[in-house]
């Protein structure tokens, strides 16, 4: 669906909205902490643990989201192997060569390929769990502004 995404009914409350009626709650959280799968690899497992702490900690996990923070993380696992093959080796396109030894067309690595698609689905799974600081103000979860006040900084500088 293309457009802005819906409003979350909870800001459309404190606007004192009249559409926060029909808006949908965001689920329901879990009542225990989330487990990654049994069959995801080791890394997986750590990316797994970490975005369900992120989650929890800014209060958009839900109990349905476990099928897409596993995505998330076999995705991710599969982009970093892409992205470090492609730190040692330096190259992102072969050259094909016709008979005669000129350059017939160049294309990408297969590593390269691999990081590209995967980078493009981490960045729509990204969006949709509210993983970077302009979807997390999109969303509006219990999201916190970090202010930093000059003269508490300056306070505790000096005393």
């Amino acid at each position: 669906m293309k457009g802005r995404p819906p409003t979350a009914k909870h800001i459309l409350q404190l606007a004192g909205s009249k559409h926060a009626k029909n808006r949908e709650e965001l689920g329901t959280a879990p009542a225990e902490p989330m487990q990654p799968p049994e069959w995801l690899k080791p890394r997986a497992k750590e990316v797994f643990v970490n975005v369900v702490a992120w989650l929890t900690r800014m209060g958009t996990l839900a109990e349905t989201d476990e099928h897409v923070v596993t995505r998330y993380c076999t995705t991710y696992v599969a982009w970093e192997h892409a992205a470090k093959a492609l730190q040692a080796v330096d190259a992102l396109y072969v050259e094909v060569l016709d008979a005669s030894g000129a350059i017939r067309f160049s294309r990408a690595t297969a590593m390269a390929t691999q990081a590209k698609e995967c980078g493009e689905q981490l960045r729509h799974l990204e969006t949709v769990l509210g993983l970077t600081p302009a979807d997390r103000t999109r969303l509006g979860y219990h999201a916190e502004k970090v202010v930093v006040d000059p003269m508490d900084e300056l306070l505790a500088r000096r005393g």
